[in-house]
């Protein structure tokens, strides 16, 4: 693999970010009739999926029930809530009221828009406010090498930190990201920096704790009790046999997703060609060139692959442009990267699979991200 340059020329690059700035105006202000349409038929699709999947998971225990509800979970929060919480929708004054930021989620729309172990109000905060403006930095809470520190720090062998990857993904919904972003969320209210994350920070889950309270009332119970406590409920009336099959159904419909969206989401920002940043950007121009040298893409084209990708493979312009909507990300890939070849700035992008392996090698310690203070000079 090509090490990142870890020094740009300020100068060299200053018609490039010209360049981006208005190619950034050009995006926004194209609005389609058919990203909208698009939007609606990804919409769409993912509750058909859902009721698909719930409508035979009494039957038994089957492959169809847990990847359609695996899916749908996955076409609300990769695609659904990332943008709409982004305000890819917000200008846009033929968009529908629930694809607004100040709208989707909150109060009892969190049922009917994204029923979920992340509250919208928590996602908000730790991923559209820390991860993108505080990306690879310190205070960046979704940076993987960082995340997982706990696992290394363990000292087990190399053998079990690589298994432990498979549960960890499964699981990691629950229990990490749910959580973490409460967790964030509480801390901000008390205007403290949380220490890094800890699978076994007592806090976390204790109900003698602030945190923990807060953790169990936004995203643990709401979870538990309307998702596998009451939907199996109403299969009761076909008896207690229909009920538990759906309860199974349920629960192997996360632990699919688990691995699903942790397989699209967290190599986005791994891998010893991605750098990490350990002070603050000098400026606007460098705080952009971060978002590119920091991130990564995953192969693009076709609305079957980009779907099934929760449209993270356009990782690198969705960090440029984070307001963009996924018909608009599309348009950009290819001009974001001819333009990045032009000013021979390294635009990463491989198979998902490729970048998997990436963030493995990161995760259990075999790597490490390099880490700068400043790119520009």
């Amino acid at each position: 693999m090509n090490a990142t340059p870890t020094r740009f020329s300020r100068e060299a690059l200053a018609p490039f970010f010209v360049e981006l700035r208005a190619l950034g105006a050009e995006l926004r202000a194209d609005q389609r009739p058919e990203d909208r349409r698009q939007f609606l038929l990804i919409e769409t699709a993912g509750r058909l999926l859902s009721l698909l999947g719930l409508a035979t998971a009494w039957l038994a225990i089957n492959p169809i029930s847990i990847g359609a509800m695996a899916l749908g979970s996955m076409i609300r929060w990769a695609i659904m809530a990332h943008h709409v919480l982004h305000g890819a929708f917000d200008t846009d004054p033929e968009a529908p009221a629930r694809w607004k930021s100040k709208v989707f989620g909150q109060g009892w729309r969190r049922v009917v828009d994204w029923l979920d172990w992340i509250p919208p109000t928590a996602w908000s905060f730790e991923h559209n406010s820390l991860h993108h403006y505080r990306l690879g930095e310190d205070h960046d809470p979704d940076v993987p090498e960082r995340t997982f520190a706990w696992m290394r720090a363990l000292g087990l062998p190399r053998l079990i930190n690589l298994a432990s990857v498979l549960p960890m993904a499964m699981l990691w919904r629950p229990v990490y990201y749910g959580p973490n972003t409460v967790r964030q969320l509480v801390y901000r209210k008390q205007k403290e920096v949380p220490p890094n994350y800890d699978l076994f920070d007592k806090t976390l889950f204790s109900p003698l704790h602030p945190t923990g309270r807060a953790v169990w009332a936004q995203s643990l119970l709401p979870i538990l009790v309307l998702r596998f406590a009451l939907l199996p409920a109403l299969f009761l009336p076909l008896g207690w046999g229909p009920a538990l099959t759906v309860l199974a159904n349920l629960v192997l419909a996360e632990l699919v997703v688990g691995l699903h969206t942790f397989l699209i989401i967290v190599p986005n920002h791994a891998g010893d060609d991605i750098l990490r940043f350990s002070e603050r950007p000098a400026g606007r121009d460098e705080a952009i060139l971060r978002q590119i040298v920091g991130s990564t893409n995953y192969r693009t084209g076709g609305l079957l692959r980009d779907v099934l990708h929760g449209y993270l493979n356009y990782q690198i312009e969705h960090h440029v442009w984070p307001d963009l909507s996924p018909g608009q990300l599309a348009r950009a890939q290819p001009r974001l990267a001819a333009l990045c070849a032009a000013y021979d700035v390294p635009y990463h992008q491989h198979p998902v699979w490729t970048r998997f392996r990436f963030l493995v090698a990161n995760l259990i310690g075999d790597v490490r991200m390099p880490q700068v203070a400043k790119l520009l000079r």
